[in-house]
């Protein structure tokens, strides 16, 4: 085990960008299911996209610490990940809430091979304490610090190596859970409640630095989703979540757009019904309905805000069910979905080792 420290938009206007943009061909539109989802336009079949992560590894023989650290490896697990999953769109990233905490300072354990666990912060990592506050923090190099630049450098060469039929972007960590990296869960949990403007700095700290990292990916013409696992009402309550997520989420999709991304994914795990239409009210144009969600819920949400969403297939279900289950749970969650062009089916995150028989049983 080793340590390092290292919705203003709307449809026609995303489908105008999407359609009309010289950097992406007509031939890329119509052949990227994911793309013509995201624009609300009819596919062949519905988008298949599954959380692979550090299961990456696991297509060429390596473990999650090894293809983390090092571009040359995470680039060849994408491409082998794309050979047998042929997914219609790929997240470049294993641990993806660590890459940012980690440039800002934070320690990240990594495993030495045959250990597949995944590289985690771990507790006494944190860097804005009561003696060192949010305000005692720089900004990182987006281009070297950590592997910031590394990873940014494997989804680009990603994108040009698989071609316009598969979606490749990048990983953002969202100003929320990254603050909850950088201060602690449970110090900021008792800081929204007991000291609300520590909490606030800690996510503006946060929210530059996804904007930063974001306008990275953008200007080398690479979407990124942004991930925010602490932000689940499973985690805060839907009060908490509009009273200190929301805008600052808001902003960062509002930067990277205008920075020049296409588009920007947004992705909560657990149970978001609750929080759905601040969800959506975050600008986002593709956001996840998880395993606990309600396909009811999204649908006229989604259809009113004219974004995309993703429903999962959860994990625990993957691992224990036969192929017949998992075809007949993937078909059920289709007709659930109505025919909304938006629709898009996932599956949880996949753990590593899993057998690619189970993936591909989802696959519609």
């Amino acid at each position: 085990m080793t340590t390092s420290r290292h919705r203003d938009d709307n449809v026609p206007s995303l489908r105008g960008a999407l359609f009309s943009d010289e950097a992406i061909s007509s031939k890329k539109i119509m052949s990227n299911r994911f793309l013509r989802a995201l624009a609300l336009e009819k596919n062949d079949r519905v988008p298949f996209v599954p959380a692979v992560y550090e299961h990456k590894g696991w297509f060429i023989g390596r473990t999650p610490s090894e293809i983390a650290r090092d571009g040359s490896l995470l680039l060849e697990s994408v491409i082998a990940e794309y050979e047998v999953l042929r997914a219609d769109a790929i997240v470049v990233g294993v641990d993806v809430y660590n890459v940012e905490a980690e440039a800002c300072g934070c320690r990240v354990t990594y495993f030495d091979s045959p250990d597949t666990s995944i590289p985690s912060l771990p507790p006494g990592s944190e860097v804005i304490t009561p003696e060192s506050p949010a305000s005692s923090l720089r900004l990182p190099d987006f281009r070297s610090a950590g592997r910031m630049g590394m990873i940014v450098e494997a989804t680009v060469a990603a994108r040009r190596s698989l071609g316009p039929d598969v979606e490749v972007m990048g990983a953002l960590t969202a100003p929320f859970t990254l603050a909850a990296s950088l201060m602690g869960g449970a110090n900021m949990y008792m800081a929204m409640a007991a000291d609300p403007e520590a909490a606030r700095a800690a996510i503006a700290f946060a929210t530059n630095v996804a904007i930063g990292y974001g306008l990275l990916y953008a200007g080398r013409g690479v979407p990124a989703a942004l991930f925010d696992s602490q932000a689940s009402p499973e985690l805060i309550s839907p009060r908490s979540y509009r009273e200190f997520v929301l805008e600052p989420t808001r902003s960062v999709v509002s930067a990277l757009k205008a920075g020049g991304m296409k588009y920007v994914p947004l992705v909560i795990g657990g149970n978001t019904d609750r929080i759905v239409d601040a969800y959506v009210a975050t600008g986002a144009n593709y956001i996840l309905c998880d395993a606990g969600s309600s396909t009811a819920a999204f649908l006229p949400a989604c259809r009113g805000g004219m974004c995309a969403f993703r429903k999962n297939i959860g994990s625990p279900f993957l691992v224990s069910a036969n192929q017949g289950e998992i075809r007949a749970r993937a078909a059920e969650e289709i007709r659930c979905a109505g025919g909304y062009e938006g629709f898009i089916l996932g599956t949880g995150i996949v753990p590593y080792g899993i057998s690619t028989e189970r993936i591909l049983a989802a696959r519609p």
